[in-house]
């Protein structure tokens, strides 16, 4: 995990799998379909003009939130209007969780752990070249 703080919004960025693991997101459209939603794909996805329809039911039922999927390439746990994609997860509702799928959230640990492990080798090396 890692967490961005900038004046204007608050975020932690998991991994994928800890992400949809948490927040539940529906892709069966029989029940998308019960719920009396009708999602424009396979996956339970809808729309920018589906935003309203999905705020409404949200605030009629408390176990549902929305997924936003954003221009910016990234899967929030809040609603963003005017966005390319919209899930109803029943899972976590924490609006600062974020998935992005083109950072690896683990990446700043395993850069500092190569850079501290280059650091040892080259300590070694000039160990043992010296006299």
């Amino acid at each position: 995990m890692v967490a961005t703080v900038d004046e204007h919004r608050i975020e932690l960025i998991v991994d994928g799998d800890i992400f949809w693991s948490k927040v539940h997101t529906i892709c069966d459209n029989e029940e998308l379909r019960w719920l009396d939603l009708d999602p424009f794909d396979m996956i339970g996805g809808f729309t920018e003009g589906d935003g309203p329809t999905l705020v409404e039911f949200c605030l009629a039922h408390s176990e549902y939130h929305i997924v936003t999927y954003t221009s910016e390439n990234r899967y929030v746990n809040r609603y963003v209007p005017g966005q390319r994609t919209y899930k109803i997860a029943t899972g976590d509702s924490n609006p600062y969780l974020v998935y992005n799928p083109w950072v690896n959230p683990l990446r700043p640990l395993i850069q500092e752990d190569v850079f501290g492990q280059l650091g040892c080798e080259v300590h070694e090396i000039g160990r043992s070249k010296k006299p």
